[in-house]
């Protein structure tokens, strides 16, 4: 008699297991409020602005959006913790002459107040251009800012730089492609950035 008053106890014990594995990966995707967990964040958040954005800058990064720009920070840059940073558009535009030999400027100068160790993963800029600028014989560049001694080479005051700091900028190689002028950068100074072309046979900085 014993083995047959325990068919009603194991039916139900199996019954029970069925309706656990059931409900289980639904309550695992709700919080105690019965709410969907939202997913983690995956990658950079992003800020955007017309012609400036700010953002809170930490270990995920930040893509800061413009209406002909961006700027992308990437993940995992030894920060630390979080750092205000801008990247707008500059109203004060450098002189050509005083960037490099034959430089010539495409699109508006922007800025970016975030000097950061980016040598592990280089910090992407880019310029929408439907076109690809320059001509036969010349090279598309980043023209980067950077603090420089006054002296006859260099005589522009830097924008927001310490009493006898001059700006110097530092050329670098860009791309077009898809509409977009790329460049890359791994020692942003915080100061102005310039796309345009130079003659290939300019050096790589001005003086």
């Amino acid at each position: 008699m014993r083995p047959h008053n325990a068919w009603p106890r194991l039916l139900l014990l199996l019954a029970g297991a069925i309706s656990i594995a059931t409900l289980t990966p639904s309550t695992r995707a709700q919080d105690e409020d019965g709410e969907e967990t939202p997913p983690a964040p995956t990658g950079p958040p992003t800020v955007n602005g017309r012609d400036s954005a700010t953002g809170s800058v930490g270990q995920l990064g930040m893509i800061f959006e413009l209406s002909t720009a961006r700027l992308v920070v990437p993940p995992n840059l030894p920060i630390g913790r979080s750092r205000r940073m801008t990247f707008a558009v500059s109203r004060q535009a450098p002189r050509a002459n005083g960037v490099a030999s034959g430089f010539h400027g495409v699109g508006s100068v922007f800025s970016f107040v975030g000097a950061i160790d980016a040598t592990s993963a280089p910090v992407a800029v880019s310029l929408r251009q439907p076109r690809a600028p320059g001509r036969p014989n010349q090279r598309l560049v980043l023209a980067m800012e950077q603090p420089t001694i006054c002296n006859a080479q260099h005589s522009q005051p830097l924008p927001g730089g310490s009493q006898g700091l001059c700006s110097g900028w530092q050329i670098i190689d860009a791309q077009w492609a898809d509409g977009r002028l790329n460049a890359e950068i791994r020692t942003p100074g915080g100061f102005r950035l310039a796309f345009g072309w130079v003659p290939i046979a300019a050096p790589d900085t001005a003086g």
